[in-house]
């Protein structure tokens, strides 16, 4: 009777163990899918991602300066600092003799300022309107 119950154990340990096997592979299989799928998108977009450029429109607020050109195409890798330093070398704003620096805000959609260290293409995926990223800037706190 024990040999019987010691078979029976040994067998459901067995299944076991290929069960967790088959799902190993099914879940690297999974993921072999997903790789292939995005290099096959990224290949047929022509781009590759790293090298996504999104456009960007600057739009003056209230007493800022208007650019000769708004509108820009900047890197999806980059951090939103990127573009606030861009920004800042288009308006000529530097530092004076005491070292203060001009204020600049920079608002996505007349709505919100977002953190430096945001992805510029997370923006654009999230709050783009008619395939650009409208940002309005002011020299003034304009939207709270």
């Amino acid at each position: 009777r024990t040999s019987g119950h010691t078979r029976l154990l040994r067998a459901k340990a067995t299944e076991d163990q290929k069960m967790a096997e088959d799902a190993t592979q099914n879940t690297s299989d999974n993921h072999k899918r997903v790789e292939a799928l995005s290099a096959a998108t990224n290949q047929l977009s022509g781009r590759n991602v790293a090298d996504q450029k999104i456009k960007v429109h600057f739009v003056a607020v209230g007493s800022a300066p208007m650019l000769k050109r708004s509108k820009f195409k900047m890197n999806a890798d980059d951090e939103f600092m990127v573009a606030i330093s861009f920004l800042r070398k288009l308006l000529k704003l530097t530092a004076d003799e005491e070292g203060t620096i001009s204020p600049l805000f920079i608002y996505v959609n007349s709505t919100f300022m977002p953190a430096p260290d945001e992805r510029i293409g997370d923006l654009f995926d999230c709050f783009a309107k008619t395939g650009e990223l409208v940002l309005s800037y002011s020299l003034q706190e304009a939207w709270g």
